[in-house]
């Protein structure tokens, strides 16, 4: 009985990249919190998101005007190092701001504030609301029986064979158009 496309039984992979497109779509936007006033010794790679040296609690209220909002401040802990505080779930977010040309928390780079601000916004989305989903991603790879795996492997006789300097890795030398081993 040959295996009907239809059947039931047959193996169909998770639509993952469609889900996790919606889940992109779904994510808050960078909402950026300007500075009204003139903040002197503003580093010249901020622009109006940067408030100075302001407490976390005066960047949570300003932040708590909707999800997604961003401002930049100056730590009061450590003078010269940058925060980013990021509304997300509710809640003020801080992290860690760093820029070597471009402008990162993690290893990622960003031309702007506001694509770190997009990808950070959208990677916290996804881990709030997939987190379950992903695991399944990391644990049910389907790799395996798609024959991923097995057509990058190399083949077991070449695993088997030891290697030697004489032995060439490719075909046969050819020789006057015939191959050697018909010699």
């Amino acid at each position: 009985m040959a295996l009907n496309v239809f059947d039931h039984d047959e193996y169909r992979p998770p639509v993952w990249k469609s889900y996790l497109y919606q889940l992109q779509q779904e994510a808050p936007h960078p909402r950026r919190i300007t500075c009204t006033s003139e903040v002197e010794n503003r580093p010249k790679y901020y622009g109006r998101e940067f408030h100075g040296m302001i407490s976390r609690e005066e960047a949570d209220q300003l932040l708590s005007q909707a999800e997604g909002s961003y401002l930049i401040r100056e730590s009061q802990r450590q003078p010269g190092t940058y925060t980013l505080a990021l509304r997300f779930g509710n809640q003020t977010r801080n992290f860690r701001l760093y820029h070597d040309g471009k402008h990162f928390v993690g290893e990622k780079r960003f031309e702007s504030i506001h694509d770190l601000v997009t990808d950070g916004l959208i990677t916290l989305y996804i881990e709030t609301k997939a987190a379950e989903y992903i695991a399944k991603m990391t644990i049910n790879p389907i790799y395996e029986r798609v024959g991923y795996t097995t057509l990058n492997q190399e083949p077991t006789l070449k695993k088997l064979l030891p290697h030697s300097p004489e032995m060439p890795d490719g075909p046969v030398p050819v020789k006057d158009g015939r191959n050697m081993e018909e010699r």
